[in-house]
């Protein structure tokens, strides 16, 4: 069975397709070799043209796409400062943006926002856990379901091309024992945390949605030149739910709060359930649940 598959359009000016090519091979490499064994799901990154003209929108309104997902290469950010981002469109794609802003730079950027969507396509998955700005306080915060900002500032290369390096499953639970990583180049970030400068979004419940930068790992001074780039350019302020959607996220919390013993179920040594409920699957799986125990 084929993988699903992102469609990669190139609308930069400046950028040849032959070079966009490249980088999409080097990031199906990462997918399927490095990203694919640890978390156990892999898409597959296809460059597709487009006869829409990004200049006009009415071109690009009904424009198809040919795969599961896409991503939109352009020259300039609709987003102050930011590198790329991803969402979900009105007809339930998962989308994204990566601009070329750094051209030394935007390979990471389509390599973290790729596993990021392969990961949640949804883009609305959040998952209990401590508050970074005092892990030990007892404060359970909803972590935004994000495998690359904890570790955003690292990144790697494969076949001459930089990708980002990205956090594993155990970085969602409470907890470091020895031999434990929670990143695929083990640069130390802890379960919750974030190495130095790379950004945290959580909701928190008395102060709504926080961006938190990490303190934790190489500092900024000792990454590489395109790292010591991105430290200084991926500076913005992550879009986020409207207020109705916040209610529903203050409730969920409340929930977790009140009854704090279901965080530790399942997991002897601690750990954090995953909100299932908050995704399209998992409303689902909830509706389809009490049909049938209503039928029994």
């Amino acid at each position: 069975m084929a993988n699903p598959t992102i469609s990669v359009i190139n609308f930069g000016i400046q950028l040849p397709d032959s070079e966009a090519q490249q980088t999409i091979r080097a990031v199906n490499r990462q997918i399927t070799e490095d990203f694919a064994p640890v978390w156990g799901a892999a898409w597959e990154l296809a460059l597709h043209a487009s006869p829409a003209d990004p200049a006009n929108p009415d071109t690009l309104e009904d424009e198809p796409v040919r795969g599961d997902g896409v991503l939109y290469i352009v020259d300039e950010s609709t987003l102050a400062g930011a590198l790329g981002f991803h969402s979900i469109n009105a007809s339930e794609m998962p989308f994204g943006f990566v601009f070329l802003l750094n051209q030394a730079d935007w390979t990471v950027t389509l390599s973290h926002e790729a596993m990021e969507m392969i990961v949640d396509p949804t883009a609305n998955v959040l998952v209990p856990g401590p508050d970074p700005r005092d892990p030990s306080g007892g404060n359970v915060v909803l972590h935004a379901y994000e495998v690359c900002d904890a570790v955003e500032r690292t990144s790697y290369e494969l076949d001459g091309i930089r990708v980002s390096n990205f956090v594993t499953p155990n970085w969602f639970f409470e907890g470091n024992p020895p031999g434990t990583r929670n990143d695929f180049l083990g640069v130390g970030v802890p379960s919750f945390g974030a190495t130095q400068d790379s950004h945290l979004a959580f909701f928190d419940l008395n102060e709504g949605w926080i961006t938190f930068l990490g303190q934790h790992g190489p500092q900024a001074a000792d990454l590489t030149k395109i790292q010591t780039q991105r430290f200084e350019q991926f500076q913005y302020s992550r879009r986020r739910p409207e207020e109705e959607d916040e209610e529903k996220l203050i409730r969920v919390l409340a929930r977790c709060k009140k009854e704090p013993s279901k965080l530790a179920a399942g997991k002897p040594g601690g750990g954090l359930y995953r909100v299932e409920a908050l995704t399209r699957t998992g409303r689902k799986k909830v509706v389809a649940e009490k049909l049938f125990s209503a039928r029994r």
